[in-house]
């Protein structure tokens, strides 16, 4: 009972891990300012590592199912990857850009 709640980490675990990047991605740029770090870059790389990890979870269990539960997978891996395509990108955007730029 507990592998069935995995199959759906497709559709949970990228789109939680995009807005939480997307909130620090407003509150981080400060610190890297004024310490000179690169938090927003290492939250945006771990959060991407999450969320393609949440892909490949939902993947490796939704094989042998039935067919409803293995479109529901499908689906939640295609939303997922739009997802990671997103935090790839704003992970682009942090490396890019320098924070104490207004």
């Amino acid at each position: 009972m507990t592998i069935r709640w995995l199959k759906y980490t497709g559709l949970v675990v990228p789109p939680l891990a995009w807005a939480l990047n997307t909130q620090l991605g407003q509150v981080t740029p400060y610190t890297d300012c004024q310490r000179n770090g690169l938090w927003t870059a290492i939250s945006c790389g771990i959060l991407l590592l999450v969320s393609v990890a949440g892909v490949m979870v939902s993947r490796a269990l939704s094989t042998g199912t039935a067919k409803s539960e293995r479109v529901i997978a499908d689906a939640g891996s295609l939303i997922a990857l739009a997802f990671v395509f997103a935090l790839s990108l704003q992970g682009a955007a942090t490396v890019l850009l320098d924070p104490c730029q207004r």
